[in-house]
């Protein structure tokens, strides 16, 4: 089921098993990774163009929300403008984020989820834990075939595009 656009909700939640993926709607630039109800891991999207880190704390972002699968995107003015897409699933027991970014300058692009464990004092109900999470960050070099096949080929001139996976079983 689609959740209205216009509207802020308070997080949009995905499952599996016990893990929980939260957006925040009010801190759309974040997200925190449950299981058991307990918060284990955060992340904080880190937006790098030409190498500089962009503040993308003021973009009004709009969500798209299924049982399986959360959608956000927004579009920033630096330099230009600039159009960022992000969808996170459970996928073979990890949680995959992709992303898509398009500019209408060249630039370097690098979008990327910064993942920080939360410290709990109740180790109870916490799956076994590694000493070396894995995440793992795939850059696609090439642009998808639908931009760079589109009817308007001046609209967007860069696009970056990435997957980021968090293998849970070894968490």
């Amino acid at each position: 089921m689609a959740i209205d656009e216009s509207k802020l909700e308070q997080g949009f939640d995905i499952h599996y098993n016990r893990w929980t993926l939260r957006v925040a709607g009010q801190c759309a630039t974040k997200f925190e990774l449950l299981y058991a109800d307990k918060v284990l891991y955060q992340g904080k999207l880190e937006l790098i163009n030409n190498g500089e880190l962009l503040d993308v704390s003021q973009a009004q972002w709009k969500f798209r929300h299924r049982h399986d699968r959360i959608e956000q995107w927004c579009q920033l003015h630096h330099s230009d403008k600039l159009s960022v897409n992000m969808n996170y699933y459970f996928h073979e027991k990890a949680v995959v984020i992709e992303y898509l970014a398009r500019n209408s300058i060249p630039t370097r692009l690098d979008i990327r989820h910064a993942i920080v464990p939360v410290e709990t004092h109740d180790n109870k109900s916490e799956p076994p834990q590694s000493e070396q999470p894995d995440w793992q960050l795939s850059r696609h070099d090439l642009p998808s075939d639908s931009i760079r096949h589109s009817i308007k080929p001046d609209l967007f001139r860069e696009a970056f595009s990435a997957t980021q996976w968090i293998v849970l079983d070894k968490m």
